[in-house]
């Protein structure tokens, strides 16, 4: 296939995605469809379009154009303009905020790029996306009669069954197409997926779902696709025991079982990915953003659930990164956590700055430490600590002369400083090697 063909098609995506818009808003002018109801259909349309991309296109590429393509018209479909009457109407008309379309091709894009050779890994989130997300958030909508509190509103139980009896059927019937894997391991696998997609769907808030629950799915399926069933079970019991420890002691750290679970799920997925020390310095950035809260609390109104889905996506970032560079991305990432983590401890010391300093220093061995025990392939950069001290440096420096600057989206402000050194150490490193 050309590129000018490849070209074409991104185009004639993007006239569908939009056509599709256009006869979704009509259909509801006429028929009188609920906003949610208009979501839900594009929601739909646009995961089965999803569905035809393995087919449509033959590199990565294309579609990870197509997703930025994409990205740029939904946050133009989000102007006032056309968010209340034009063709934004149908995906900005329910109350809840929500970046739900933004995610869902973030999604995309990602599962596209990690799936090449699997389509299993691909197909199942997307497809479990599709259905049983719509049908969670219909039955909730026309027959929940038990609701739950979360941060951004109310979600019923009724949905979350929904969601989990829909999810298992998906993921029974293509397992038992697409893989030659033992009928037992489909079973099993079938329950966990339904199980920890319902848990992530049910923690989720502000369209995040349309990320964390096929990534979630794709990153714990990748990971326990062969794995052994006496393995798996012992997985869903330490999960499940972990989970139920966070939630029991929640009220002592100062948060709700909503964020005590969607932290446990967030580390999980990261044990899922790579060796457990390498969630060491994600762990020091969540209990240090505990303690930042505590001593100096934020004006943001979910402090927890923003950090949340700020680390998760640095954790996404680098592995996406790493992979489509070929670079191992371990020793970055874990300065970036450093980083966050000693941003929330100088914000938490105030004027006893001296405390910060013990945190950079114990920070600064502990990220060299670390990095000892990844493997070969992750030491490709050279010599780490002029970086780290760089990177601790600047994290220490800005919040201890402006702390004001971190009353405020505090988790978007501290990911933009612990972002910089770590992501200038990889560009440059890969460049020159």
């Amino acid at each position: 296939m050309t590129i000018a063909t490849q070209l074409g098609l991104i185009i004639a995506s993007i006239a569908l995605l939009l056509g599709i818009m256009a006869a979704v808003r009509a259909l509801a002018r006429r028929y009188g469809w609920s906003p949610e109801l208009q979501r839900k259909c594009i929601h739909i349309a646009t995961c089965v379009y999803a569905l035809t991309l393995p087919l449509t296109f033959s590199a990565t590429w294309p579609v990870l154009v197509l997703v930025a393509v994409s990205l740029a018209v939904m946050l133009v479909l989000r102007l006032p303009r056309f968010a209340k009457e034009g063709l934004g109407s149908t995906l900005h008309g329910v109350e809840r905020e929500s970046y739900g379309e933004l995610l869902l091709a973030v999604a995309v894009g990602f599962l596209f790029f990690r799936s090449v050779g699997s389509p299993v890994l691909y197909v199942l989130p997307i497809t479990v996306l599709a259905l049983s997300d719509a049908a969670a958030a219909l039955t909730g909508t026309r027959y929940g009669k038990k609701f739950f509190q979360v941060e951004a509103g109310t979600k019923s139980h009724e949905g979350v069954a929904m969601f989990f009896l829909v999810t298992w059927i998906v993921a029974m019937v293509l397992l038992l197409l697409m893989t030659d894997i033992e009928r037992v391991n489909v079973i099993l696998l079938s329950l966990m997926i339904a199980a920890f997609g319902a848990l992530v769907e049910a923690n989720s808030w502000r369209g995040l779902d349309n990320l964390f629950v096929p990534v979630g799915i794709h990153l714990f399926l990748a990971s326990h696709l062969q794995t052994p069933p006496l393995e798996l079970l012992l997985l869903a019991f330490a999960f499940v025991a972990i989970l139920m420890l966070m939630v029991s002691q929640a009220p002592r750290l100062g948060l709700s079982a909503h964020a005590a679970s969607s932290y446990t799920v967030l580390v999980f997925l990261i044990c899922a990915v790579t060796a457990p020390h390498n969630a060491i310095l994600p762990l020091a950035a969540v209990f240090s953003h505990l303690v930042a809260r505590e001593m100096r609390p934020t004006k943001s109104p979910y402090p927890d659930l923003d950090f949340l889905a700020a680390i998760a996506g640095v954790a996404l970032f680098w592995l996406f990164l790493g992979e489509y560079t070929q670079k191992n991305a371990l020793n970055v990432y874990n300065l970036t956590f450093a980083g966050s983590a000693l941003v929330f401890l100088t914000v938490a010391a105030g004027r006893w700055l001296f405390l910060a300093g013990i945190a950079a220093a114990l920070l600064f061995a502990g990220i060299l430490e670390i990095a000892k025990w990844n493997p070969a392939p992750s030491q490709w950069q050279g010599i780490l600590w002029p970086w780290v001290a760089a990177s601790l440096a600047l994290c220490l420096c800005i919040p201890a002369l402006w702390p004001d600057f971190l009353d405020r989206h505090r988790s978007v402000r501290t990911v933009a400083l612990a972002l910089p050194v770590p992501l200038a150490l990889f560009v440059t490193k890969a460049i020159l090697l």
